[in-house]
């Protein structure tokens, strides 16, 4: 039934993780992931995952895009294409159709996760999702930018519910003017919110990923409840 299934670019990463134990093929990280996606096309039930920072990142895109042109003087646009080939499957954020290498975007919560972000932590976090959009769209580079923006007016009142009812604010305007500090950043200068870091496909990590894929197909054969 697997054995010629398509993994989404977006969780490759799960894929490239290595196993303690060098006679494993696949990790136990790899593992847990591949059942996941194993109940979801077998049994029809899907493992969904809710977070404040994804609901950001979905609802800023476009703002990300407007701040990198006003940085950058390059202009974006959002990609609506999905791409897939023998192996993966993926849309990549951007249309990167007419460029040498093509750009991912990524909008931090905060301005603490923006800060904790180098160039080691970016490629260890999305390096396989971006291996992929480079094998699909047949490219040699790419380019990752984390973006500092504003969050949207109604996650921001939710967020500042949950302060209030926990405790961690009160309810005056003086404690909420502080707190939205948090959550707008047109006080920071553009260039001050965009991380921009540049990649090049490595082919053995490509191979590396070609066989883990071989492996996990052959893995979730043999699945069960």
């Amino acid at each position: 039934m697997f054995d010629n299934y398509k993994f989404r670019c977006s969780g490759l990463g799960n894929l490239l993780i290595d196993p303690r134990n060098k006679n494993e093929q696949l990790s136990e990280s790899s593992k847990t992931y591949l059942r996941e996606l194993w109940i979801k096309e077998v049994y029809d039930r899907e493992k969904y995952i809710v977070s404040k920072y994804l609901d950001k990142g979905i609802a800023v895109e476009s703002d990300s895009l407007e701040l990198i042109k006003t940085v950058t003087g390059k202009t974006y646009f959002k990609n609506q294409k999905r791409f897939e080939n023998d192996y993966v499957i993926g849309t990549p954020d951007v249309d990167g159709k007419n460029e040498d290498s093509f750009l991912d975007v990524k909008s931090s919560w905060d301005i603490w996760t923006f800060s904790a972000v180098t160039e080691d932590t970016a490629k260890k976090t999305y390096y396989g999702q971006l291996l992929g959009y480079m094998w699909l769209l047949d490219k040699k580079k790419a380019s990752l930018a984390y973006c500092l923006v504003n969050t949207p007016q109604e996650i921001i009142q939710y967020e500042l519910y949950k302060l209030k009812l926990s405790g961690a604010i009160k309810d005056t305007p003086e404690d909420e003017e502080n707190a939205l500090k948090n959550y707008i950043f047109d006080d920071i200068e553009p260039k001050e919110r965009i991380k921009m870091y540049d990649f090049e496909l490595e082919e053995e990590i490509q191979s590396k990923l070609i066989e883990r894929i071989i492996f996990a197909r052959d893995y979730m054969n043999g699945l069960s409840l």
